[in-house]
């Protein structure tokens, strides 16, 4: 067994061990390379687009504060809406998901806004990239850049909150999920355009709009015992017609 051991390799197997080393190594030294190289590029892309907006940016002012030759840029972002939609994806996705991930227990109002509060928290560190991303993602044309994909799993997160809602029937089961999750983001957007427009208000007050919003909403689709009784209770008419109707008109 120690013969075999210490046995030597053959020369052919020693030169191919060596190269695949070398080509792991380099092949790893060239990914690090593009990586930082991207991680720069988005880096420079989102200052300058949250300093001087999305027009007045061009791609030789990004690639200059990169680092990076302007032919290198596009390499790794074709246009100026691909590295807009890349720094978008990349920032809320992760916010999206950490947001359902945490969303509390309890009333459907206090989980959407929960939900919406992390976009507004995230959106409050930078207003001007923000603003970017408001004024320009909607016209972006998407079949190739993802932004309704990553649309559609946020609606249908909502619309899960939503479900699970009406499961409990803390709302009318007969309300589309989908569609009052595509009300409430509709809502949700205007306050955010209003708040980035320079409306002038605090966060307090950006704060009690959206839950004011969303509340009027949902006021009309909520459907408990409780309610059904109490309208009951405070029209003696209606409850009278309702007992004579129950007993056959008697």
């Amino acid at each position: 067994m120690s013969v075999l051991r210490n046995k030597p390799r053959p020369r052919n197997i020693e030169r191919t061990l060596e190269t695949w080393a070398g080509t792991t190594v380099g092949r790893s030294r060239t990914e690090r390379n593009k990586r930082q190289k991207r991680e720069r590029i988005m880096r420079a892309a989102r200052r300058l687009f949250g300093r001087k907006g999305f027009e007045r940016t061009t791609t030789r002012e990004i690639a200059e504060a990169a680092d990076i030759g302007a032919g290198t840029l596009f390499l790794y972002a074709g246009t100026k809406e691909d590295l807009l939609v890349s720094i978008f994806r990349e920032e809320i996705d992760h916010v999206v998901r950490e947001a359902f991930a945490t969303a509390p227990t309890g009333p459907l109002m206090e989980r959407v806004l929960h939900v919406f509060g992390a976009l507004i928290a995230h959106h409050d560190q930078d207003p001007g990239l923000a603003r970017v991303f408001v004024k320009e993602l909607p016209f972006v044309e998407d079949r190739r850049h993802g932004v309704a994909e990553m649309m559609s799993g946020l609606l249908g997160g909502i619309a899960g909150l939503i479900e699970e809602a009406q499961a409990y029937r803390e709302i009318d089961p007969d309300v589309p999920s989908l569609q009052l999750a595509s009300n409430l983001f509709a809502l949700y957007f205007s306050q955010l355009q209003r708040w980035l427009s320079g409306d002038a208000i605090d966060a307090r007050e950006r704060d009690d709009r959206l839950r004011a919003t969303l509340e009027l909403q949902m006021a009309g689709l909520r459907r408990t015992r409780s309610n059904a009784v109490r309208r009951d209770q405070a029209s003696p008419i209606f409850g009278a017609e309702a007992r004579s109707q129950a007993r056959g008109g008697r």
